[in-house]
């Protein structure tokens, strides 16, 4: 079980960080059992000590649940898998956001054009060299060096047109 010190660390790294902080998958019945305890202790010591702790400890909690939930969204928005630092709760969450996330784009990708319409790829010539980067379709491409030909998605051969990285050919 989890304790008040271990949720402050947890919640410190959660907000220094962009990345989610690795959590055991138990983290939320941990937390659970010990909510439970404090509450009980809390009331039967009618301390005042003891229910600022308890209600704390809630605070601390919800703002890590608010972070990490925020990344998540983040990750679904990017189309990035589950992660091992992420709870069986939050792995559904993501599952379930992604799909909402790429119903959405599908739908909206429909409203303003039709992919037939659009070539499926392009041929181009890199005028620089282009170190790896992640396409909006979440590909890795590259690396490319000066004068290498290749067959990209239309959106990833504009970018590097409108960089003037490349040329059509």
């Amino acid at each position: 079980m989890v304790n008040y010190s271990e949720l402050r660390d947890i919640q410190k790294r959660e907000t220094e960080s962009s990345a989610l902080v690795g959590l055991p998958g138990d983290f939320y019945e941990s937390v659970s059992q010990l909510l439970s305890t404090k509450k009980r202790d809390a009331m039967a010591s009618k301390s005042m000590l003891a229910i600022k702790e308890y209600e704390n400890i809630k605070k601390i909690l919800l703002a890590i649940q608010a972070k990490r939930e925020e990344k998540i969204v983040l990750m679904a928005v990017r189309g990035e898998g589950g992660a091992t630092s992420l709870t069986s709760q939050e792995q559904e969450m993501l599952k379930e956001l992604g799909a909402i996330v790429a119903k959405s784009r599908d739908a909206i990708t429909k409203v303003w054009g039709n992919d037939e319409a659009q070539p499926s790829s392009r041929r181009l010539r890199l005028l620089q060299d282009v170190t790896p980067y992640k396409g909006i379709d979440n590909v890795v491409y590259g690396p490319f060096h000066k004068g290498d030909e290749c067959l990209l998605p239309p959106p990833e051969a504009e970018w590097l047109l409108k960089s003037r990285m490349a040329e059509l050919l």
